[in-house]
């Protein structure tokens, strides 16, 4: 008997649910799958997949026989779902406040979970796929045109200092991710008859694990109403959350008690004057360069603390050499420069802190997916809500000490 796309999705969902059910069992005793409950698991894994292929078929067949519109909304997600399109953080926000998770939510918390089944979501799960699409949401009534909301994740990196000076950055990790380390090689030449050469080389590894962050975002009830407009604003407001917390961490003078440490405390403490001169840049600089830096592939930045900034502005205008300080360009000595409130956390007025070095060797990450808490009591007698947003996420710094330097005021 012939199944209708409705139909196959039904039994998808019921399959995955099945899954869901062997995995939460297994976690609420503390245990891993046994034998024949991994022999089911795999069974119903290897049946949604097949049921995600006939959906598939039966959807394009379907369209090219209406003869629909194709889509050309851009995803990086490697099984696109054209029912993504209809996704929105808003709609989550709703299932997280009513408590009606269903339909399109329902499964893509169940796959979050079924993919990381180690991961301790609170909430609605958002898998990393969801995370990383990008679509234009359709244009409301009296919009001129649709709104580009853009990709969670592209907007997480575009709000990181740290990724525009040059780190690496990787989303969507599902474990630790271990980095090779190789460091004082040598090499010299032999006589014929030589001696033992020393080993000097050395080879270690560099790791980033999860760490999860708290984000909370205060909304109003009125928001509820789902519009474009405000969908882009709580993707907005969700990523400037995380990684202004995330960077606080990173760019910390000191490490701080919980989450990522501070590649700004690693790093060579290069002066401590008080105060700066364009000796200390350059002087900075040359401490890098002096390290055997790779300079065709290294990508080297100043960041700046908001008054460390104002004082170099001051050097150019004092001693001034030509492209020294390039305001246009955005750029100290040719190399470019981004200033942020977080370098050496300048929380005490008129601390001056710079960070120079090779940022190609800093690597920041953001494991798998997120989670959604809609908080509807806390701040109820002030007709606001609060927005809870769960991630995993880690920076670090190969060779900090020898990469990167630091100047900060006395």
């Amino acid at each position: 008997m012939k199944k209708t796309i409705k139909q196959l999705k039904e039994e998808r969902q019921s399959s995955i649910d099945e899954m869901t059910a062997l995995v939460n069992l297994s976690e609420s005793e503390d245990r891993n799958l046994t034998s024949t409950e991994q022999k089911d698991f795999d069974l119903t894994t290897s049946k949604v997949e097949n049921l995600d292929s006939r959906i598939e078929r039966l959807e394009r067949s379907l369209n090219l026989v209406n003869n629909a519109p194709i889509s050309h909304s851009i995803q990086d997600v490697a099984n696109t779902d054209k029912d993504l399109r209809g996704f929105s953080f808003g709609a989550v926000i709703k299932a997280a406040y009513t408590g009606q998770v269903d339909g399109l939510i329902k499964e893509l918390d169940a796959e979050a979970r079924i993919k990381e089944p180690n991961a301790a979501y609170r909430g609605i799960a958002i898998p990393a796929s969801v995370l990383q699409m990008r679509t234009a949401l359709p244009a409301a009534a009296g919009d001129v045109k649709s709104v580009d909301t853009g990709a969670f994740v592209d907007q997480l990196e575009a709000a990181s200092v740290l990724a525009k000076a040059g780190a690496n950055f990787y989303t969507g990790l599902s474990a630790d991710r271990k980095f090779p380390v190789i460091s004082d090689i040598t090499s010299s030449f032999v006589s014929e008859n030589p001696s033992a050469v020393s080993e000097s080389g050395a080879v270690t590894g560099l790791t980033i694990s999860p760490n999860k962050i708290i984000s909370v975002v205060g909304m109003s009830a009125e928001m509820m109403a789902q519009n474009t407009g405000v969908e882009a604003a709580l993707r907005r407001n969700m990523v400037e959350s995380i990684m202004a917390t995330f960077e606080s961490n990173l760019l910390s003078k000191v490490d701080k008690s919980a989450g990522p440490s501070s590649i700004y405390s690693d790093a060579n403490a290069f002066s401590t004057a008080a105060a700066l001169t364009d000796d200390i840049l350059y002087g900075l600089e040359t401490y890098c360069l002096g390290k055997n830096v790779d300079t065709s592939r290294a990508r080297f930045a100043y960041l700046c603390s908001p008054n460390a900034l104002g004082k170099v502005k001051g050097l150019a205008g004092t001693n001034f050499v030509n492209q020294f300080a390039d305001l246009a360009n955005k750029t100290i000595n040719t190399h470019p420069y981004l200033v942020s409130s977080n370098v050496g956390n300048e929380a005490t007025a008129g601390k001056e802190r710079i960070l120079f070095g090779d940022f190609s060797k800093v690597h920041i990450g953001q494991f798998g997916g997120i989670s959604v808490l809609f908080d509807p009591y806390t701040n109820a007698a002030k007709g606001l809500g609060r927005l809870v947003v769960t991630s995993l996420v880690d920076g670090a710094a190969a060779q900090a000490g020898d990469v990167l330097a630091k100047w900060t005021k006395a």
